[in-house]
């Protein structure tokens, strides 16, 4: 496709006027049971600023053949820990995390803005995160930068 995410969106809905991710995410997202994961969890959630995204990652029952869905197939959605985020399900950044961790391709630079952007919202405090031993590590490590990732802005 030689079109973004947002022109996309926009040719689909073109009755909103400012795209944000929850904008664009409920246009792409309607009417599809899904659970939103990894970076673009982060991203709805407002721990990481985004950037430019080329897919919305989504946990789904069926295989999707849409634009800009990175389409994660599992047995059951209720499998997978969600909230509801006005209307949209969405892993919880608790969980988000630990997945992204997991997952070798994620972004570093949204592993720190996420662990940043946790720290700060929650008293500059790490309490609440449940992270499984064997990605203690590689957490640490943004852990760390992440209580000085704003520093430097």
């Amino acid at each position: 496709m030689n079109k973004d995410i947002y022109e996309y969106a926009r040719e689909i809905n073109s009755n909103v006027d400012l795209y944000t991710f929850y904008d664009v995410f409920s246009i792409l997202l309607k009417d599809i049971d899904c659970v939103v994961c990894l970076t673009s969890a982060s991203d709805l959630l407002g721990y990481s600023n985004g950037g430019f995204r080329h897919c919305i990652h989504i946990y789904s029952t069926q295989k999707l053949h849409l634009p800009y869905l990175d389409c994660i197939l599992v047995k059951s959605l209720e499998e997978h820990p969600y909230i509801d985020y006005h209307g949209i399900k969405v892993t919880p950044i608790e969980v988000a995390i630990n997945e992204m961790l997991e997952d070798n391709s994620t972004d570093e630079q949204i592993l720190y803005e996420t662990f940043a952007t946790y720290y700060f919202d929650n008293n500059n405090s790490y309490e609440g995160l449940n992270i499984p031993k064997e990605l203690l590590s590689k957490a640490n490590t943004f852990k760390e930068e992440g209580k000085h990732f704003y520093d430097s802005y």
